[in-house]
C-alpha cells in the first residue's frame, strides 16, 4: 500500500507521482482528514516575498523508485507454503505464476488474473467449512492482494479498488473500516496478539493503496473530462474517496503515535503534549520510520496536487523531522531528505512564501550535492535548482534566475530527463 523508500539508482518512472511535472490548480477538496491536527503539526512561518496569486509551473521530482513504493511490505501478504493449499489451488497458483512472474514483455496478465481469481474462489468456498482457509487467513488475503496488484498493472483500477475494499473488509470487518480509532485502541493494547497487530498493519498498508488507487482513477477521469463531461464528477468523487482513506491512515498512525508518546512521557515523569516530538526513536516499535515518513509523503503529495498546501506542508516537515534532515550522513537518508526538501520548496512557491522556498532550496541543494551519483539526489538537485530560479525570478533577480534555469536544463538534458529540461528551457525563454 504505502510507497516505500527503496535503495536504488534506477531512473524515476515517468508515471510516478513525483515524476509528474504539473501546474498546480487551486481546487479544494473535502474529506475526513483531521485538518486542524495536521495544520497544528506545522512549524512554518509565512514570510511572503511575492504576490501569492502568482502561478508558477513547479517541478515535482520523484524518488528513483522509492517513495512511490511505500507500503509494499505494509499490505502484501506473502503466500504461505505450498502445502497450505489444496492441490487444485496449487495448480492454479502455478499456472498464474507462469503467466505473471515473467518479464513484462512476456507476461499474460489476463491469464494470471483469471487463475488467481479462480484460486481465491476455491479457497473462499473451502473456508466456509474449514477454518484453516477462512477468508481472513494470511494465505487467503495474500491472494486478494495479488489480485489487486494484477488489476492495477492491467490498468483495471475499478477491479483494483474492488479488491482492496474486499481485502480491508476481510482484515477489519465492515465496522473496523469505518473508524480508525477502533484500530488505534487495539494497537495500544499491550496484550494484543502479534498476528492481530500484523493484521492491522496490513490493513493500514491496504488502506493507503486504496487511497492511491482512488487518486489515480480520479486523475484519469480528470484527463478525460475534456471530452467526457460526466468524467469530472467521477474525478471529484474519487478525489474525495482518496482524501477519506489518506485521512483514515493518518488518523490511525498519528493517534497511535501520540498516545504511545504521551504514555512514555508519563513513564519518564514528563508532561504530556498534544504534538509528539517526531524523533524517530519515539515511534512505536511496530511503526518503522519508513512506513510513517512514506505515508506522510504520499498524503502530502496528494494534498499538494489539489492545492491543499496547508495540509501538505506540515506532513512534509514532520516526515523530514523523522528523517532527521539527513543529519546522520547516510546516503539513502540524505537523498530522501533532499527530495522532501524539494517538495517543501514547491509548497513555498505554490503558496507565495518565497522566503521558505529559497531556504528549502538552498538546504536541499546542500544535501543533494553530497551524493551526485545517487538518482534520488540527482533528481532533487535538478528540481531544487529550478525552484531557486523561480525564487530569483519572482524577486526580480533575473540574471540569477537565468543561471539557475540554465543549470537545471543542462543537467536534466545530460541525464535524459526530457520533461525537466523542457520546463527549464521554457523558463529561460520566458526571461530571454
Amino acid at each position: 500500500m504505502f510507497r516505500y523508500f527503496a535503495a536504488t539508482t534506477a531512473r524515476a518512472s515517468s508515471t510516478s507521482r513525483l515524476g509528474q511535472r504539473v501546474v498546480q490548480s487551486r481546487r479544494v477538496l473535502t474529506g475526513t482528514t483531521r485538518v486542524g491536527q495536521i495544520r497544528g503539526m506545522s512549524t512554518q512561518q509565512n514570510n511572503s516575498l511575492s504576490d501569492s496569486n502568482v502561478r508558477y509551473t513547479i517541478m515535482a521530482v520523484a524518488a528513483a523508485a522509492g517513495l512511490s513504493l511505500f507500503g509494499l511490505a505494509g499490505y502484501a501478504m506473502f503466500f504461505g507454503p505450498g502445502s497450505m493449499y489444496p492441490k487444485p489451488v496449487r495448480n492454479l497458483l502455478r499456472e498464474a505464476g507462469m503467466a505473471y512472474m515473467r518479464p513484462p514483455e512476456k507476461q499474460d496478465l489476463p491469464k494470471a488474473l483469471e487463475c488467481y481469481e479462480q484460486a481465491l474462489a476455491q479457497l473462499d468456498a473451502l473456508g466456509t467449512s474449514d477454518s484453516q482457509h477462512a477468508r481472513d487467513m494470511p494465505h487467503v488475503t495474500g491472494l486478494v492482494a495479488r489480485v489487486a496488484t494484477v488489476c492495477t498493472e492491467m490498468g483495471d483500477l475499478d477491479g483494483a479498488i474492488e479488491a482492496y475494499n474486499d481485502l480491508l473488509e476481510r482484515l477489519l470487518g465492515t465496522d473496523g473500516m469505518r473508524d480508525a480509532t477502533t484500530q488505534v485502541r487495539r494497537l495500544l493494547d499491550d496484550s494484543l496478539d502479534k498476528n492481530e497487530r500484523q493484521g492491522i498493519l496490513r490493513a493500514l498498508g491496504c488502506a493507503n493503496k486504496l487511497a492511491e488507487t482512488y487518486e489515480a482513477r480520479g486523475q484519469r477521469s480528470k484527463r478525460r473530462s475534456a471530452v467526457l463531461p460526466h468524467a469530472r464528477a467521477a474525478s471529484t468523487a474519487d478525489a474525495d474517496m482518496a482524501a477519506q482513506w489518506y485521512g483514515w491512515c493518518l488518523q490511525l498512525v498519528m493517534l497511535t503515535y501520540q498516545n504511545h508518546f504521551n504514555h512514555q512521557q508519563l513513564a519518564d515523569n514528563k508532561p504530556t503534549t498534544q504534538t509528539p516530538s517526531f524523533d524517530p526513536d519515539t515511534l512505536p516499535s511496530y511503526f518503522p520510520v519508513d512506513i510513517v515518513t512514506s505515508l506522510m509523503y504520499n498524503a502530502a503529495t496528494f494534498y499538494s496536487s489539489n492545492a491543499q498546501i496547508e495540509l501538505a506542508e506540515p506532513l512534509l516537515q514532520r516526515a523530514l523531522d523523522l528523517m532527521r534532515h539527513g543529519a546522520d550522513g547516510d546516503e539513502t537518508n540524505v537523498c530522501r531528505s533532499s527530495i522532501l526538501m524539494s517538495h517543501l520548496a514547491n509548497t513555498g512557491v505554490m503558496s507565495g512564501n518565497l522566503a521558505a522556498a529559497e531556504r528549502w532550496s538552498i538546504d536541499g541543494l546542500a544535501l543533494a550535492k553530497r551524493f551526485p551519483n545517487n538518482a534520488d539526489c540527482l533528481n532533487s538537485f535538478i528540481a531544487l535548482t529550478y525552484d531557486l530560479g523561480i525564487v530569483y525570478e519572482a524577486s526580480g533577480s533575473l540574471e540569477s534566475a537565468r543561471v539557475q534555469y540554465r543549470q537545471a536544463a543542462e543537467i536534466a538534458t545530460s541525464t535524459g530527463d526530457d520533461d525537466a529540461a523542457k520546463l527549464a528551457s521554457e523558463a529561460m525563454t520566458r526571461l530571454a
